[in-house]
């Protein structure tokens, strides 16, 4: 029997100032994923805030994932740079820690 995916944490949604003015949009997944050679810690991640550029959203302003065949990396302000993975409550600290720096607060609860 093939295992698949377990959704751990899933959100997706528009991200606005007080005003109501669009920030950007935040979609953060994690799942559980069966252990091969692409996700030997059995997690699947893709934590991301794509900034509303007013003429569209960069999807590398903020972002943390583990895709395939690049393993653990985040990108921030377009830059690529190496991330270690621990568990799945420091990647939510360390995103968010990065988001209040960028933006000057959390955006995932």
């Amino acid at each position: 029997m093939t295992q698949k995916a377990i959704a751990l944490l899933k959100i997706e949604r528009v991200v606005e100032d007080s005003n109501g003015k669009i920030l950007g949009k935040l979609s953060a997944k994690i799942w559980y994923v069966p252990h091969d050679p692409r996700y030997p810690l059995g997690i699947k991640y893709s934590l991301q805030f794509a900034k509303w550029t007013g003429n569209g959203f960069d999807g590398n302003y903020l972002r943390y994932d583990n895709y395939c065949g690049h393993g653990d990396h985040k990108h921030i302000c377009g830059k690529r740079f190496p991330y270690r993975f621990v568990d799945v409550e420091t990647l939510i600290s360390d995103f968010n820690s990065d988001a209040k720096k960028l933006l000057g607060f959390s955006l995932i609860p």
